[in-house]
C-alpha cells in the first residue's frame, strides 16, 4: 500500500477490528470502503483519485475514468483530441473492472453530505449489488501521455474538452470539477427574526411586479454572482424612477401655490429643479445614493452587519486582485458608525458589481476569480445588497 500512499496524499488507510478501511478518497469525508484484508484491495496499487475531480486516474494505462452513471439507454461517443500536439482518445464505456471492485465495497458515513461523489457513487452501488438489467453501466473515458504534462495543465485540459464537448452538443454531459480551496472564513446566513419576533400578523401594501420578479429570479439562482447581479438590479430600477418620481413631487407642489399665475418666481424654481434633476441623471451614484439616503439607514443593515462581524473588521482580498477596505476598525464601532458610512458601503457594492458584471473593475485590473474561497468572501455583502434591496421595495412607490 505504499505506492498507493505515494500517490494519493491525504487518503487515509487504517485498520479498523477485522477490516481495513480507506477513508478520504478524494478529500470526502461522506464516504469510505471497507476491505476483509489487504489482499483484497490490492487491485487499487495502480489507481489515483485527484480531489479536483470525480475520477479515476489508472496510472498502468495512462487513462482517466471519469465516473458517470448507469443509464436506461447506452451512451456512445469517441473521438480524438489534439491537445498542445499530443493525441487523446476520448470515449464513454463500460466502467473499468477495478471500479466495478471498488464500488461493492463503498460505505455511506451516517453524516455524509449528499454532494456529486455520493450521489454517482450511490447510483453504482445500487446498480452492482441490484444488478438492473435495464440499466447500463457508462463511464467516460481520456487515454493519453498524461505523465509528460503537469497536473494543472491536465485540468486546464479537461475545462477546454469541456468547452468544445459543449460547443458541438448543448446536451453532452461535462467532466465536474471541483474547486478546492479553502474556503477560510465562516459565513452566517443572517435572519430578521433572531433580533425581533415574527410578526403575527403582517400588513403590505402591493409591490412593484418588476421588483418582485427580480427577488424571486435572485432566490432562485444558484450562482452567488448572478445573485448578486439580480438584488443590484432592484437597486438600479429603484434609483432610476426614485429621481423622476421625486422630481415630479417637487413640480406638483409648485404649481399647487395658489398665486402661481401671478408670479415668475416659481418658473426659476422649476428650471432650477429640472438642471439639479439632469446633473443627478447623469450620475448612478448620485441616483443610488439619493435612493439609499431616504430609504435605508444603517439600522437597515446593522443585523447584517453584526451577523458577520468578523468578515467586515478585516479587508476583503479576492482571488484575483479586487479588494475591499475594512468598514470597522473594531467590533465596538459597528454600534456607533462614522458619519457616511452608508455611501462607503455603497461604494464598496458597485465595486463588487462592477467586477462581476464587466469580468474586471474598468480602472483597475483587477478581478474575483470564480473561485470557492471567492464565493465565501462574497457572501457577507450578498446579504447586505438582499437586505437594502428588500427595504427599498418595501418602501418604494
Amino acid at each position: 500500500m505504499e505506492i498507493f500512499k505515494e500517490h494519493n496524499k491525504g487518503v487515509l488507510v487504517e485498520n479498523k477490528g477485522k477490516k481495513i478501511v480507506v477513508s478520504k478518497i478524494w478529500g470526502d469525508n461522506s464516504f469510505h470502503f471497507e476491505f476483509n484484508n489487504k489482499t483484497a484491495m490490492s487491485f487499487m496499487k495502480t489507481m489515483a483519485f485527484p480531489k479536483e475531480l470525480f475520477a479515476i486516474y489508472h496510472r498502468d494505462k495512462k487513462m482517466y475514468e471519469f465516473i458517470y452513471l448507469p443509464l436506461q439507454e447506452d451512451y456512445s461517443r469517441s473521438f480524438e483530441y489534439i491537445y498542445q500536439g499530443k493525441s487523446f482518445k476520448l470515449y464513454y464505456g463500460k466502467p473499468t473492472s477495478s471500479f466495478e471492485k471498488l464500488v461493492k465495497h463503498f460505505v455511506l458515513d451516517d453524516s455524509a453530505e449528499y454532494n456529486d461523489r455520493v450521489y454517482g457513487m450511490l447510483s453504482y452501488f445500487g446498480f452492482y449489488n441490484n444488478k438492473d438489467s435495464s440499466l447500463i453501466p457508462v463511464n467516460f473515458f481520456i487515454e493519453g501521455d498524461f505523465d509528460s504534462m503537469p497536473y494543472n495543465d491536465q485540468v486546464s485540459f479537461f475545462k477546454q474538452v469541456n468547452f468544445m464537448m459543449k460547443y458541438y452538443d448543448r446536451k453532452s454531459p461535462c467532466i465536474i470539477i471541483f474547486d478546492t480551496t479553502d474556503e477560510g472564513i465562516e459565513v452566517k446566513i443572517p435572519c430578521k427574526s433572531e433580533s425581533i419576533a415574527f410578526p403575527a400578523i403582517l400588513n403590505s401594501k402591493k409591490y412593484d411586479s418588476t421588483l418582485l420578479d427580480l427577488m424571486e429570479a435572485a432566490q432562485q439562482a444558484t450562482s452567488i454572482r448572478l445573485k448578486y447581479i439580480f438584488y443590484y438590479q432592484v437597486l438600479e430600477y429603484c434609483s432610476y424612477y426614485y429621481l423622476e418620481n421625486g422630481l415630479k413631487r417637487k413640480v406638483e407642489n409648485i404649481i399647487k401655490s395658489p398665486d402661481i399665475i401671478n408670479s415668475n418666481l416659481y418658473s426659476s424654481k422649476i428650471i432650477e429643479l429640472y438642471s439639479d434633476y439632469l446633473k443627478k441623471s447623469n450620475s448612478e451614484t448620485l441616483r443610488m445614493d439619493g435612493l439609499l439616503k431616504e430609504f435605508c439607514s444603517f439600522d437597515s443593515i446593522k443585523n447584517e452587519i453584526v451577523t458577520n462581524a468578523d468578515c467586515f473588521l478585516e479587508d476583503i482580498c479576492f482571488d484575483g486582485g479586487l479588494k475591499i477596505e475594512k468598514l470597522f476598525s473594531k467590533r465596538e464601532d459597528i454600534d456607533n458608525p462614522q458619519n457616511g458610512i452608508m455611501p462607503v458601503i455603497r461604494k464598496n457594492i458597485d465595486a463588487i458589481r462592477n467586477v462581476l458584471v464587466h469580468a474586471r473593475e474598468l480602472r483597475e485590473n483587477v478581478v474575483i476569480a470564480p473561485t470557492v474561497k471567492n464565493n465565501a468572501l462574497l457572501r457577507p455583502y450578498l446579504y447586505v445588497l438582499r437586505r437594502l434591496a428588500e427595504e427599498v421595495i418595501i418602501k418604494f412607490e
